[in-house]
């Protein structure tokens, strides 16, 4: 091998590393939600990271956390997080964006629940670790088992099964 063909074969497995941990970090997420701390989970952002949820943008460690300790304190429900369909694509030296589905189940006293949506993050390697620099939350159902997810499209007459 030539040297530009050495020098072409070690980005390609430096951004393949990248992609790697990027993947990994959508892990990390996963099982940090499922025995969360505020302090935990943004730990897992870059120093100015932003998280964007339906109800604005979050910037900076100091916001996210303060967000995700509205969101994870006294009465809430205890959810399992799963992360899927996982699709990385680099940016830029030290920078991928991965788009993934979630699914939660949750579970509360008197009710359990189910919902899921999507995660588009921008995450930063840097030294080997790598963080958020920019998470958006689409959610796209949440509901109660009782409740559940109907189509009110389809009527309400349900064939037998024989």
């Amino acid at each position: 091998m030539t040297t530009p063909d050495l020098t072409a074969l070690a980005d390609r497995v430096a951004r393949l590393e990248e992609a790697e941990l990027a993947r990994n970090l959508l892990h990390a997420y996963a099982e940090v939600l499922d025995d969360p701390t505020p302090e935990a989970v943004a730990a897992l952002f870059t120093d100015d990271g932003v998280l964007s949820v339906p109800a604005g943008d979050f910037a900076g460690r100091d916001a996210v956390t303060g967000f995700y300790r509205d969101r994870l304190g006294p009465g809430a429900s205890e959810k399992r997080h799963f992360i899927m369909n996982v699709r990385t694509r680099p940016q830029a030296p030290g920078l991928v964006e991965v788009a993934s589905y979630f699914l939660f189940t949750a579970r509360e006293s008197a009710a359990s629940g189910l919902g899921w949506g999507t995660y588009l993050d921008l995450v930063e390697v840097t030294g080997g670790v790598a963080r958020f620099r920019h998470k958006t939350i689409t959610p796209h159902l949440a509901t109660d088992l009782s409740a559940g997810w109907p189509d009110p499209d389809r009527g309400q007459s349900v064939p037998s099964a024989r």
